[in-house]
């Protein structure tokens, strides 16, 4: 076999160094990686109010064990669910109350954002629960709501109307990392969003269709916060103007051509916006449209800072 040489290298030299480079491009171009280490807070707190109506959510990131995660992940009636991969897992909890309608959402995510369950109960005017245990190629859904009205206003596991499916995730689903909309306040705490143009992306499960979910970094806002600090089991309180990021969250299909009727993050819709706090990486502000009561602003009023 002849091989030939060039400038002191073989073309079979080149040729594998070449596709070492290219892989290694690759393979560092789509490996994201975020450190649960880098948030700097654990709860946030916020309200607003539009026509006399009320609007609260709250949100909480907690770092759990993969053991104890594992407790808490139910076991599909079929197949193999993914199971943790990190020793750490992270556990958002997002409540939200509005127009006498309480949702409380937990997701368990890996690091990286990979979603391994989520977990909705719906209360007030309608209740209902659904969990999402999610594998490789398919999810797991378990939704119930109560048969009869002697069953309304206890407890989700006590409801007897029960619609257990699966619901099948396509190649080009299961190429990405899926995550859920929850996660979104994580993102923003490790993801280090610093100037104009930064961006980060998470690709949201949606029964129609993964939706790709963009958050661009805008420019830069003055605004007047007023909210409680607390930290070591000691409270203050931040009432000043600061410069915040501007940030618009931008959705559509992952699938080139695939069709997005209508995005939601937590109940807002249509030129969602939002302020960070670029030292703590915490929102600041969110708004956008919501149905029934049209644009609407929430604002920060109390943090948790980590030790």
């Amino acid at each position: 076999m002849k091989l030939w040489v060039m400038n002191g290298c073989s073309i079979a030299q080149k040729v594998f160094f070449s596709v070492f480079v290219l892989l290694f491009i690759v393979s560092t171009s789509y490996a994201t990686e975020y450190s649960p280490d880098n948030l700097k807070w654990s709860n946030l707190k916020y309200s607003g109010s539009k026509f006399l109506i009320s609007m609260n959510t709250s949100v909480s990131v907690d770092l759990i064990s993969d053991t104890q995660a594992i407790e808490e992940l139910i076991v599909t009636p079929e197949g193999k669910a993914k199971a943790p991969i990190s020793n750490k897992i992270v556990k958002v909890n997002v409540q939200n109350s509005v127009i006498g309608s309480d949702t409380d959402f937990t997701v368990w995510v890996e690091p990286d954002t990979t979603v391994l369950q989520r977990t909705s109960i719906y209360g007030g005017i309608k209740e209902w629960y659904r969990t999402y245990r999610f594998m490789d190629d398919k999810v797991f859904s378990d939704k119930r709501k109560p048969a009869k009205s002697s069953e309304k206003g206890k407890s989700w596991d006590t409801w007897t109307n029960k619609r257990p499916g699966f619901y099948a995730l396509d190649e080009i689903e299961q190429s990405v990392v899926v995550s859920e909309s929850e996660a979104l306040f994580y993102l923003i705490g490790v993801a280090d969003l610093e100037k104009k143009g930064d961006q980060i992306t998470l690709n949201i499960y949606d029964r129609s269709g993964v939706i790709e979910a963009t958050i661009k970094v805008v420019g830069t806002k003055s605004v007047s916060v007023d909210y409680r600090v607390k930290k070591d089991n000691k409270s203050s309180r931040i009432n000043k103007k600061i410069t915040a990021l501007e940030l618009v969250l931008e959705a559509k299909s992952i699938k080139k051509g695939g069709n997005l009727e209508e995005f939601k993050f937590l109940g807002y819709k249509d030129d969602i916006r939002m302020l960070i706090n670029p030292e703590l990486n915490a929102v600041l502000q969110i708004s956008g449209s919501i149905e029934y009561v049209g644009e609407v602003t929430i604002r920060l009023e109390e943090i948790s800072l980590k030790p």
